[in-house]
């Protein structure tokens, strides 16, 4: 029966803490504006899906890193401006069409599960649940 606490406890804990750290991208998202920013660096491939590939973006003086997909580096060049999603005083940038409320969802699910386990477990112990 323990395992029903202990496990709700790393999975209520594990969603916790994963959601605080995606919330600084769910700002961007919900105050984020979309500006045109300057591709600096691009790699040159993206053929895997193995290796993560990064762009590097330039606006206003300043560097930002961004993990890119396979067709990304056919289809843009260095030098080249494009949309991204900036809220100022932030380090994460996002694709116009990038959301990351399906992944809140998919966490808020867990966390409640995990709440749901420990809850299970101590009506059990307590023998409220038979």
């Amino acid at each position: 029966m323990k395992i029903y606490f202990w496990g709700g406890v790393i999975i209520a804990l594990g969603c916790l803490v994963s959601i605080l750290l995606n919330y600084r991208q769910f700002q961007v998202e919900r105050d984020g504006i979309i500006v045109k920013m300057q591709i600096s660096k691009i790699p040159n491939s993206c053929i895997g899906t193995k290796v993560k590939h990064i762009a590097v973006f330039k606006y206003r003086d300043n560097e930002y890193f961004k993990q890119v997909g396979m067709t990304f580096c056919d289809q843009h060049y260095v030098g080249e401006y494009i949309d991204m999603k900036y809220l100022a005083g932030v380090s994460f940038i996002m694709f116009p069409s990038e959301s990351v409320v399906p992944a809140f969802y998919l966490l808020s699910v867990g966390l409640i599960s995990g709440i749901g386990c420990i809850v299970y477990y101590f009506l059990k112990k307590n023998n409220s649940i038979k």
